[in-house]
């Protein structure tokens, strides 16, 4: 919902509350003239605590439709912020989870061997990876927060 749109909504909301407020009060005003303060519908030790709870909500809805929103961060506008050859690891290894050996990086990814070790030495310099070598193959590993956030 854009910004204009939540405006015109929370404005129609007061206004609402407002027309509530004014006609409960004219309605208590007549039952007093007349002499019939038990005889509203709502009593008037009520009337106050309605109109407060009313108020609560009316308030609560505003700061909702009008507070700003902290949005999920855009996979896309993270990946911008690496290089064509770095992106392409870090979502080869999103799509395997966090987790691939250098090998299936280098089987999946198209590039020369050579390209994805020197890739991945500046993912691991930059901490986005973390490489872990078992005999004889490296087990990259995506940094964990980036892990969360994809």
């Amino acid at each position: 919902m854009n910004d204009q749109k939540k405006i015109v909504l929370a404005m129609l909301v007061i206004s609402i509350f407002v027309l509530i407020v004014a006609l409960s009060s004219f309605y208590v005003q007549i039952q007093i003239e007349t002499g019939n303060i038990c005889g509203c519908v709502i009593p008037i030790y009520l009337f106050i605590p309605l109109l407060a709870s009313i108020g609560l909500f009316i308030g609560t809805m505003f700061y909702y439709l009008l507070s700003p929103k902290f949005e999920k961060i855009e996979k896309d506008v993270i990946l911008n912020l690496f290089d064509s050859d770095e992106k392409i690891i870090v979502e080869t290894l999103i799509k395997n989870h966090g987790k691939a050996t250098q090998a299936k990086i280098t089987k999946s990814t198209g590039l020369s061997k050579v390209k994805v070790h020197r890739v991945l030495e500046r993912l691991e310099n930059k901490n986005v990876i973390s490489k872990k070598k078992e005999r004889k193959v490296n087990i990259i590993t995506l940094n964990k927060d980036l892990l969360r956030i994809f």
